[in-house]
């Protein structure tokens, strides 16, 4: 006997170092004027609104391609999932799960047979024709082709075939009982919206910069350096969207994003996650929506250990323990949450704090980071280059970090890169000592192989985010996970997790900083359409709408 669920109705809704109270207040002025500045389009102009995007301008909007949140973000508002969360949340319950293009699915009873069902006469946009399974199929097969040179292929490693029923059916055939497909596989973000074959083979390389979807907003324009405009398009399957017009906006600098939004140049903006930011946002905007999405970004630190003095456990235990990580709390209160191990507690299957013995814990102790040095074969320490991003948050938690490493005699030598350089340079096995803030799915198999397993290595053709190479080298628990994930009974698949994450913990292939939840201002005029509660920090516009117009 198969689960079978079926929907059929429509989509329902559903660093410190930022700007400064004085800067704010000698900026209204600036603000006030930017507000009266010609531009292509007026913040309050009906069923038009402006968003702020801090990268300085797009990696690639190819679903397979993205490698920003910016770029996830626009993808957002152009494509469309099989099946989604609940609006506004991350909640992963399998029973939960929404239709998108999906409008029903079977599940088989041994969870290794998906079979999705599509919503007929779904419009792609640009006059590509409907949205059929062999779409679904090419979408998810091209993804997992290593010579497309994606960087999700590792989050559909469970999948062995895809078999196109008929032209609104597609079936998955797992290689293994994987209970955390839908969450690995299939919500939005991260690769797994579905493209249009034809659109995609026709386009190329361009594909990234002229995308074609089935969302509620097509593209229409593209300034390099500056904007993305999408119009909303008359054929989505789930109403025209009351808003007419997006434009994206391409500001790196908070200060600058920050006026803006004061002089009303932006609807919306990514906040500075420092509570003086919130608290100076509020004073000078008394109408602005500050929206916080917990539990954030997880913001650590891998070691490369394919570089010396990396590759000593020691060196990275003496690391670990040269960071004094309550400093966190100290500098960013409001907007600082513990993360005491890398799944974060509120994750299905993390590791408790309470159940992490002394030993593991790395409390402060610059003392002991010094005699571990010596151990090591570095008394007196070491020199180490390093690259980081300019964006806010980044450079903020990497200066601290080189500050307390300095104490012990280590020297990171950093050089500041833009938000995208730095992306793509770490995703090309540059760097040394990394520095992620990453929103993630809320489970502990997926960050545990997303950040750590060895076919998640940058510089494999599977590769994800795992930029310490930990599973190659320095220790692996690739199977403590695939056990997990082949595990029916919920008790023994939580202590493989546990053991998973314990042994990260002795090994350190990195250090972990905090979780930092995710501020968004918004004009109070605006209304999304639903409550966003969690999320990666991307917000979908397709029920937003202005309240007075």
């Amino acid at each position: 006997m198969t689960t079978k669920t079926e929907v059929t109705q429509p989509l329902e809704a559903g660093a410190k170092g930022g700007i400064t109270r004085r800067t704010l207040l000698a900026s209204v002025a600036i603000a006030a004027a930017m507000a009266h500045m010609p531009r292509a389009f007026a913040a309050g102009d009906p069923k038009r609104i402006s968003i702020r995007l801090g990268s300085r301008d797009i990696g690639s909007v190819d679903p397979a391609m993205t490698k920003t949140g910016d770029d996830e973000t626009v993808a957002l508002q152009i494509f469309n999932s099989l099946v989604s969360p609940p609006r506004g949340t991350l909640d992963v319950d399998l029973d939960k799960l929404q239709p998108v293009l999906a409008k029903s699915w079977d599940i088989s009873p041994d969870r290794k047979t998906w079979t999705f069902h599509l919503r007929p006469g779904v419009k792609w946009h640009k006059g590509y024709g409907e949205v059929s399974a062999e779409d679904v199929k090419f979408s998810f097969e091209r993804q997992m082709d290593p010579k497309l040179g994606g960087v999700h292929g590792a989050s559909f490693k469970s999948i062995d075939s895809i078999d196109i029923v008929d032209p609104l059916t597609v079936r998955f055939n797992l290689k293994a009982t994987d209970p955390f497909f839908h969450v690995e596989a299939l919500i939005p973000g991260f690769g797994r919206f579905i493209v249009p074959k034809k659109a995609v083979e026709e386009l190329g390389e361009k594909f990234g910069f002229q995308p074609v979807g089935s969302g509620a907003f097509e593209f229409s324009e593209y300034r390099p350096q500056e904007a993305i405009i999408l119009k909303a398009f008359d054929g989505y399957f789930g109403g025209r969207a009351p808003l007419d017009e997006l434009e994206l906006r391409y500001i790196p600098d908070n200060n600058a994003a920050t006026i803006a939004f004061i002089g009303g140049e932006l609807d919306v903006t990514g906040g500075d996650r420092d509570p003086k930011w919130v608290k100076n946002m509020q004073a000078q905007n008394p109408d602005a929506v500050i929206n916080t999405l917990l539990p954030g970004s997880l913001q650590f630190i891998s070691f490369n250990m394919t570089v010396k003095p990396l590759d000593n456990l020691k060196v990275r235990q003496a690391l670990a323990y040269a960071i004094d990580r309550s400093q966190w709390a100290k500098a960013f209160g409001i907007v600082h949450g513990d993360l005491p191990a890398i799944v974060p507690e509120e994750f299905f299957g993390a590791l408790k704090a309470s159940d992490i013995p002394a030993e593991l814990r790395y409390d402060y102790s610059p003392e002991k980071a010094k005699a571990l040095l010596a151990e090591a074969g570095y008394p007196n320490g070491f020199s180490l280059d390093a690259i980081i991003s300019e964006r806010d948050d980044y450079k903020t938690n990497m200066l601290m970090v080189q500050d307390m490493l300095r104490k012990i005699g280590v020297n990171l030598n950093l050089q500041v890169q833009d938000h995208a350089s730095y992306q793509a340079n770490i995703r090309q096995d540059r760097g040394t000592v990394v520095e992620l803030s990453t929103a993630m799915e809320p489970t502990a198999p997926q960050v545990l192989n997303e950040f750590l397993s060895k076919q998640a290595a940058v510089g494999k053709p599977s590769s994800l985010r795992n930029f310490s190479h930990y599973g190659e080298v320095g220790g692996n628990i690739d199977d403590l996970v695939a056990k997990a994930v082949a595990e029916a009974d919920a008790a023994k698949q939580l202590d493989y997790l546990k053991q998973a994450q314990l042994q990260v913990l002795k090994d350190v292939p990195l250090i972990t900083l905090q979780t930092a939840p995710i501020i968004t201002a918004f004009q109070g005029k605006i209304d999304l359409g639903y409550k966003p509660v969690s999320g990666y920090g991307q917000f979908e516009y397709s029920t937003a709408k202005l309240m007075d117009s």
